[in-house]
């Protein structure tokens, strides 16, 4: 199948469990509202004209400083191993209460993308069981790529301040 074709199939199938559909530099792309996820999901992998059975990724997108709406997105990209096609899953996710559904129950590879998500941008993913931080230590404070993170820094010691951090500059082993 072609990605119009793709497209065309999954418009016409899903209905209005799709927000838009579109052909984007001759990839199959797909927008949804969080709650349509599992459902065409679910048709992504099973209709046997599709056959979606590989998730290869799942990323966070943050649109803070850009004129759009909704601020978040969790973008998935699926794979049919056996037709050689593919599809983006562009799902919206609001400011208030950030959450998607998962969707480990159909791709069991979507738990360690879905754990970075909740780590890094602070997007709930409804139904994941092991919600624990995958990247940041479990004592950190919010989550370190939404746009609205502060920024720190933090001078470092290099040869020219070596009395800014003492206790950090290893002195030299004692010659022999």
């Amino acid at each position: 199948m072609t990605a119009e074709e793709i497209v065309e199939k999954i418009k016409s199938s899903m209905g209005e469990d799709v927000q838009s559909a579109e052909v984007n530099l001759g990839d199959a792309v797909v927008h949804l509202a969080p709650e349509s996820l599992p459902k065409v999901a679910e048709f992504l992998k099973s209709d046997p004209d599709l056959a979606f059975d590989y998730l290869s990724d799942i990323r966070g997108v943050d649109y803070l400083n850009m004129e759009r709406e909704p601020r978040f997105e969790a973008v998935y990209e699926l794979h049919s191993m056996e037709k050689n096609q593919s599809v983006r899953i562009r799902v919206g996710i609001g400011e208030e209460n950030p959450s998607v559904p998962t969707v480990t129950h159909l791709w069991s590879s979507a738990v360690y993308p879905e754990r970075e998500i909740f780590d890094m941008f602070g997007i709930n993913i409804e139904g994941l069981e092991d919600k624990r931080r995958l990247i940041m230590p479990e004592t950190w404070e919010g989550h370190p790529l939404r746009k609205d993170y502060p920024l720190v820094w933090e001078d470092i010691a290099f040869t020219h301040n070596r009395d800014f951090k003492k206790e950090l500059v290893k002195e030299s082993p004692a010659k022999r």
